[in-house]
């Protein structure tokens, strides 16, 4: 028995239009955010990220520093990008310098 092979073709108008659906349902003021971390899922981060603005995202979200600065790097500049992974120090800064969002979580340990 042979397994045969699986083939995804995305279609980036598609991410586009889902994009553009998602917002006509929000209320004004509010903004989404699509998350394009893994390489798009798979589908490629710049081609995802780019489709998801022309359908009206105000944000996106990434995985890790190095996929802020690398959407950055591809001139990505016109919304705000999150970073949801945890980070080392040098991580962060990495993500700081991309001009991208962080949330800084401290956990405090306190002693009964």
């Amino acid at each position: 028995m042979t397994a045969e092979r699986v083939q995804a073709r995305v279609n980036v108008a598609a991410i586009e239009r889902n994009c553009a659906r998602l917002c006509s349902e929000l209320r004004q003021g509010v903004a989404l955010c699509a998350v394009v971390k893994a390489d798009g899922y798979g589908h490629g981060m710049v081609p995802s990220a780019r489709a998801a603005l022309a359908g009206g995202a105000g944000w996106l979200a990434v995985a890790t520093s190095r996929e802020a600065r690398e959407l950055r790097e591809a001139g990505v500049h016109e919304v705000p990008v999150l970073v949801m992974g945890a980070m080392r120090p040098v991580e962060l800064g990495e993500a700081l310098d991309a001009g991208a969002d962080v949330v800084v979580w401290h956990e405090r340990h306190v002693e009964a």
